[in-house]
């Protein structure tokens, strides 16, 4: 089988980039960014996205070129990676394809003995666990697999016994009735490396690849899963052989076929290509250079993202990346990735940030991922106009309205408004306890009431605090700050204390600048001390992240703006520091954004009057980003909609607009229509399933390249939120489809209260359905609190917090990852030790709480490594970790080697 040898790709050290100038101007916008590493490099290997948000990693093939039967799930929310039951056979250049019922099909491949496979198995997330099927009726390897219209599986050609370097036949799994049946026959000489795209019209579109005669073809084939048979499509035009190349299906219903190889490692000679199914033409696109064994994503705006492979021909790899638009029909180059690689995978996650795994690097297969967030334009709309306020403060609350208080226009205080995105209208917000105040923070409570506290007021700076409940439209009096301060921040804390940190206690006092903190817990209603800043600020920001920290960023010190930012554990009680962002700046607003990002948006600037930038911070990388907006703003307001989009309101500073104008942004631009949910408003009983109803929940495009080692897939991921900033859980599915989604039972550590669904299909976000999760049975008892986890010699030891509240617990039980292990203590005990492990796995650990009306788990713990010699610290507890010393190092390293590349392309102009 012709391919190009490792012997050949280890000696080009030094890969190609063309346009280095390019690739920097656009490294600001969009970075890649090194993930944590793995045990285990593989080349060969496939990758899919499951229904949790996770990203199954199987098989593949190692530096010795042996087929593995190892697996890792890789986690979207911590980055981290943890082991997963073994393959029942080691396999690699097999498919790995996402079902409907949320389990992944494993077909085929190659053996240890280097024979294509017949067996096949599925994979369920939930179990981790692998569970044969009926075998292929032919063994194959470099084969397709598409998921159909209605949710059975195509897997078409690829390379069978002696004598069929490239198969004919084709066969369907159904995933109902767990068999298999035939699909017939591809029309001329068979195909592998090909690719194979599923169509807007159900049919199956299968493109090149090598044919039996081992040579590369231009001919096309069309499967018919209503009539069960195929037809010849319109070939590619005469000298455009290729395989392994990428065949991307455009939102507009066309395909993108680019790169590739003829026989033997030759060149492409000609350009990419699009298929236009309606027409059956072929029309050829913007170059983008010899690109072969690459990885190709479509973006939610529409774009291609073609990463990574090898020069055909020579066999040097590819450092960098293109986009291709087909709007504009432009490819344009982006930020070069960390490491060269070749036959990787490339996989799209919900939110839209891109991870790239394995293949082939310079020394052989790679372990280190990388991810990227594609650059791209934010979309902004005008909304209805209400008078221009500064300093005023915006709070979605459950209805989806949004609560607009405090501020000041031409020195004269204005009254509360709500904002309905529904009917684009500000209405009336009751009467605060305050005349007026601002400069003041508000903080959205479990209970669904509003915290507003401290500011500005007629007196002075205020320590006073008031509480708005949505319900009655009606404020009152909460207890006073300890400390009289403006400028501040207040954050939601997991446990649901709010956090009060910095500010002034002084008006017009640089000198006041306070890094003194202290936490407003909601059942006792009053203010206890917390841990101070690392160093005083004011008029910064501060985002409760996915993991439970809190980061702040910008501000003012006593002599002058900041960049720095900050990171508080609420669980240790402790203060970090981390990445500062791009521009100092003070006055402007931070978000959470549904796909995790922190976005920072306007501000004032050291000698600029206010921001046009809109800077985002990537809690997994630790780095910044940016946009660019079409206004300026300072002293505003931001929330976050329903949609996605986020609600800019007052606080305008010149530019293009007007100042009355409120906009939205929408961060995640997008060419194809979003999932829609269309449930109402409903309660949810504990331990009971998701039930959703909507349209758009597959989506009409595919997020791959339509090769082996990628199957493509628009399968609904969901996502639930606690709406106070509590915990986000990623739903296992049981049933989906277009227009419905039911997951399995809803994890029971969730705590009860206000949550947001939102549905992903191919990482672009639908809007929030809100429900309530009611409380569980007074049977159950609470789940275990701050556990830790401290692994040693074939052992861990897990520790723990009893639970909140009443009733009682009986008993714990501590259950391991992968494998099962587990140990049971009775209560009061608050620790038990998982033995029988095995050293070097990376494992989890959840622990339940016992009692004759229930059980209840705690979210399980970061992935921890028993060892023979000394073990390290405690693993994390609910709170992630933040980057490792090890991860910085390598992002050190990638930049290091780009500036060298500079060097080198400078000194040869």
């Amino acid at each position: 089988m012709p391919s190009i040898p490792t012997t050949g790709l280890r000696r080009w050290l030094h890969a190609s980039a063309v346009s280095l100038g390019l690739l920097l101007a656009t490294a600001a916008q969009a970075q890649w960014s090194p993930g944590a590493d793995f045990s285990g490099a593989r080349t060969h290997h496939t990758a899919t996205l499951l229904p949790g948000g996770a990203v199954l990693l199987a098989g593949g093939q190692d530096a010795g070129g042996n087929a593995l039967a190892t697996t890792l799930r890789h986690d979207g929310g911590s980055g981290q990676w943890t082991a997963a039951a073994p393959l029942p056979q080691p396999r690699s250049s097999h498919t790995g394809t996402l079902l409907r019922n949320g389990t992944v099909l494993v077909a085929g491949g190659t053996s240890t003995t280097g024979g294509p496979l017949r067996t096949a198995y599925t994979y369920d997330p939930e179990d981790d666990a692998f569970t044969p099927v009926p075998d292929l009726a032919v063994a194959r390897r470099h084969h397709t697999a598409t998921v159909l219209r209605d949710g059975r599986v195509l897997v078409a050609g690829g390379e069978g016994g002696a004598g069929q370097a490239a198969l004919r036949s084709a066969e369907i799994y159904d995933p109902a009735s767990r068999t298999w049946s035939s699909a017939g026959q591809m029309p001329g000489l068979g195909a592998r490396h090909h690719t194979a795209t599923l169509l807007p019209n159900g049919r199956v579109l299968v493109v090149a690849g090598m044919d039996n005669g081992e040579a590369a073809t231009v001919n096309n084939a069309l499967y018919d899963p209503l009539s069960n048979s195929w037809s010849a499509a319109t070939p590619l035009p005469p000298g455009e052989q290729r395989m392994h190349h990428t065949a991307t299906l455009l939102p507009d219903g066309r395909v993108y076929v680019a790169g590739g190889e003829s026989a033997g490692g030759a060149p492409v000679p000609g350009l990419p290509f699009i298929y236009d199914p309606e027409a059956g033409t072929w029309t050829a696109a913007a170059g983008i250079g010899e690109r072969t064994r690459h990885s190709a994503t479509l973006l939610p705006d529409g774009r291609v993202l073609m990463a990574g492979g090898a020069h055909a021909g020579t066999g040097g790899l590819h450092l960098g990346a293109v986009y291709y638009n087909p709007a504009t029909n432009i490819a344009s180059l982006s930020g070069a990735m960390s490491q060269a690689r070749a036959s990787h995978t490339a996989t799209l996650l919900p939110g839209g940030r891109v991870l790239v795994v394995g293949g082939l690097g310079a020394s052989g297969p790679l372990s280190a991922p990388e991810t990227l967030w594609p650059a791209a334009a934010p979309a902004t709309r005008n909304l209805a106009t209400r008078p221009t306020v500064e300093h005023a403060i915006a709070t979605p609350l459950a209805d989806g309205t949004v609560l607009m208080a405090g501020g000041q226009r031409s020195g004269v205080g204005t009254p509360p408004l709500r904002y309905s995105p529904a009917a684009d209208a500000w209405t009336a917000a009751g009467t605060p306890v305050a005349p007026w105040r601002q400069q003041h923070t508000q903080t959205l409570l479990p209970s669904g009431r509003v915290l507003a506290a401290g500011g500005l007021g007629g007196s002075g700076v205020l320590a006073s605090a008031e509480l708005y409940d949505p319900g009655a439209n009606a404020w009152s009096a909460a207890p006073d700050l300890a400390q009289a301060r403006y400028y501040h921040t207040a954050t939601l804390l997991p446990g649901g204390g709010v956090l009060a940190a910095g500010g002034r206690g002084v008006e017009n006092d640089a000198a006041s600048t306070l890094a003194q903190a202290e936490v407003y817990q909601p059942a006792q209603n009053r203010w206890v001390a917390a841990a101070p800043m690392p160093a005083p600020r004011a008029f910064h920001s501060a985002t409760l992240l996915r993991d439970g920290r809190v980061l702040v960023a910008g501000g003012l010190s006593a002599s002058g703006q900041l960049a720095s930012a900050a990171l508080y554990d609420p669980v240790a009680n402790t203060w970090a520091g981390a990445a500062g962002m791009l521009q100092a700046r003070n006055g402007h607003t931070a978000t959470l954004l549904p796909d995790g990002r922190v976005a920072v948006v306007g501000g004032w600037r050291s000698g600029v009057a206010a921001s046009a930038r809109m800077e985002l911070f990537d809690p997994l990388a630790g780095t910044w980003s940016f946009q660019t907006l079409p206004q300026t703003r300072r002293h505003h307001a931001v929330a976050l909609l329903d949609s996605g989009e986020l609600l800019v309101a007052g606080g305008y500073y010149g530019g293009v607009g007007q100042p009355d104008q409120p906009l939205a942004i929408q961060p995640q631009t997008t060419t194809r229509p979003r999932p829609v949910i269309g449930n109402a408003f409903t309660q949810i009983n504990h331990g009971s399933r998701l039930v959703l109803l909507g349209t758009g929940f597959t989506s009409d495009s595919e997020g791959s390249g339509g090769g082996t080692a990628q199957a493509a897939g628009n399968l609904p991921q969901v996502r639930l939120e606690r709406m106070d900033g509590g915990p986000v859980a990623w739903l296992d599915a049981q049933l989906s489809d277009a227009g419905s989604y039911e997951s399995r039972a809803l994890p029971t550590w969730l705590p009860a209260g206000l949550y947001q669904a939102r549905v992903f299909s191919n990482a672009i976000a639908s809007s929030a359905y809100v429900f309530e999760l009611r409380a569980p049975s007074p049977g159950a008892p609470g789940a275990p609190r701050n556990v830790t986890a401290t692994p040693g010699n074939a052992q861990v030891t897990v520790a723990w917090d009893h639970p909140a509240g009443v009733p009682q617990p009986a008993s714990y039980t501590v259950t391991a990852q992968p494998g099962g292990a587990s140990c049971t203590v009775q209560y009061p005990a608050t620790s038990c030790t998982v033995t029988g492990l095995t050293n070097g796995t990376a494992y989890t650990f959840t622990v339940t709480a016992n009692a004759e009306g229930g059980s209840t788990s705690a979210p399980p713990t970061g992935s921890v490594t028993p060892t023979a010699g000394p073990g390290p610290g405690p693993g994390p507890g609910p709170v992630q970790p933040v980057p490792t010393l090890s991860q910085w190092g390598v992002m050190l390293l990638a930049a290091m080697m780009l500036f060298a590349g500079v060097r080198r392309q400078a000194n040869r102009s």
